[in-house]
């Protein structure tokens, strides 16, 4: 029911031929001093970088390219210069206290950074250039984590508040999402979307672009070069190919930033754990950075350790912004309740029984009219206006369209109370819990002490240990108590 949803309303944005709201609060981070990095690749190159825009969120971009980016040393002038101003910035959040952000056009974007830093990080030529590897590094493996505010990829963060009346692979075009949101008057927006869909946006020039002006043009500059040209000559050469490639890249450039200004004065309204999100970054930013001081490098591949921990770290990073967003925003929560992962529903029969002296036990019946419910017997919910309170599903009967759900209060009986009769209360089976992953790191530490033994260099398998345990004779009966 939630994609439902998605595709309700790319259906009214098709309709009206405008993007439409997707959120209530903006679910994202902007720092103020983020770094907007546009680049574009040669074709048939995907490590190499043909010309860059770099420059902070609403200021003028600084643009370099080289002519041709498979001479080594002009590539690796270009990726010190983009490594000067990473590590200048890096170095000013640490004196604040902040986290970096860098801002690229799309997800197209994110990967061509990952395959640059995964190649310049190991770099043995020079050491300036396997610094640039290591500072993107921090951003680019932070990007598949959930919640995360180092990399954003303006696409993706667009996504996120609206829906348009296309697929969501064309959202992928910067330039196509753009004119969604803000289509042009008196103009069909198919016809509108396809003439912006010419302008690239990505990480690549266009291919009739590169056959027809910019090969000519590396063509022209490499026999010069060969030619043994004069340094004037190679210099004029080299001018023109920088000005056919910043005709492109500072179109993706303003895209990228326009979709920044976007989020950043459409959407006041913050999530209420934007504080929790931005503490989480810096501090993880702070730990990457102090390893790197502390001469540690970044290994080739994950010991099965360090790899239990990072997927530790991603299921339970997206189990927490997941939450957050769900708290927060109204949108989200209205998803969640047609999927039916929250509990939404009337209150009866609230009371307080005695058990014995000082134990009393709180239980209620919630009456819910949602068609789709995902609550089972054992499930423990929290109160979403009040998460200190904790409440056990005891059963859930179908009466007709309505389904009644009696719960037990675990936890909350007096900071909290019973329910009062009637109203509407809201639970949901997770709330954030920004700990809960020091505490994993905790338990896996303790349990990864020894290494097992299908991780052993030996391999041997051990003996079979016959089990002392009976065979229940209702197995599903077994398995459904041990929730």
């Amino acid at each position: 029911m939630a994609v439902d949803l998605e595709t309700i309303a790319r259906l009214v944005a098709f309709k009206k031929g405008k993007a439409v709201p997707m959120a209530s609060d903006l679910q994202i981070v902007i720092q103020p001093d983020a770094l907007v990095l546009c680049c574009i690749a040669l074709a048939g190159e995907d490590t190499t970088i043909h010309g860059v825009a770099c420059g902070p969120i609403g200021k003028p971009a600084e643009f370099l390219s080289v002519p041709d980016p498979r001479f080594r040393d002009d590539q690796y002038d270009l990726f010190a210069w983009i490594g000067k101003r990473i590590e200048r910035y890096y170095a000013e959040c640490r004196r604040c206290g902040t986290h970096p952000q860098i801002w690229v056009s799309s997800e197209a974007a994110v990967k061509h950074l990952d395959v640059l830093s995964d190649r310049l990080r190991y770099n043995r030529e020079r050491a300036d250039i396997r610094r640039l590897g290591e500072l993107l590094t921090y951003a680019t493996e932070r990007f598949p984590i959930g919640g995360q505010q180092a990399l954003h990829a303006a696409t993706s963060a667009l996504r996120q508040h609206y829906a348009t009346g296309q697929q969501a692979a064309e959202d992928e075009h910067l330039g196509a999402l753009l004119t969604w949101i803000d289509p042009p008057r008196r103009t069909n927006i198919l016809a509108a979307v396809a003439l912006a869909e010419q302008t690239p946006m990505g990480v690549k020039t266009d291919p009739e672009f590169d056959r027809t002006k910019l090969d000519p043009l590396v063509r022209a500059y490499n026999e010069a070069r060969r030619t043994g040209a004069s340094a004037a000559q190679l210099k004029g050469r080299a001018q023109i190919i920088h000005d056919a490639l910043m005709t492109v890249v500072s179109q993706i450039y303003d895209a990228t930033q326009a979709a920044v200004e976007i989020l950043r004065t459409r959407w006041p309204r913050r999530l209420l754990t934007a504080p929790q999100l931005q503490n989480r970054e810096a501090q993880e930013f702070e730990n990457f950075m102090q390893s790197r001081d502390n001469g540690f490098f970044l290994p080739t591949w994950d010991k099965p350790k360090a790899a239990a921990f990072k997927l530790t770290e991603r299921e339970i990073a997206l189990q927490t912004i997941e939450a957050a967003i769900c708290m927060g925003d109204r949108v989200a929560l209205a998803k969640a309740r047609l999927a039916g992962r929250i509990l939404e529903g009337s209150i009866e029969n609230p009371r307080r029984m005695w058990v014995r002296p000082r134990v009393f036990e709180s239980t209620f019946d919630l009456v819910s009219a949602q068609r789709v419910l995902r609550i089972r017997p054992r499930d423990e919910l929290f109160l979403l206006s009040d998460p200190r309170q904790k409440a056990l599903v005891r059963t859930v009967e179908r009466e007709g369209r309505k389904t009644r759900v009696q719960l037990e209060i675990i936890k909350g009986k007096n900071a909290v109370g019973l329910p009062s009769p009637g109203s509407l209360q809201v639970f949901t089976p997770y709330v954030p819990d920004w700990n809960s992953l020091t505490k994993a790191r905790i338990q896996l530490a303790e349990r990864l002490a020894v290494q097992p033994w299908t991780h052993a260099e030996n391999g041997a398998i051990p003996q079979r240990v016959p089990s002392q345990l009976r065979k229940p004779t209702d197995l599903l009966a077994a398995v459904e108590a041990l929730r």
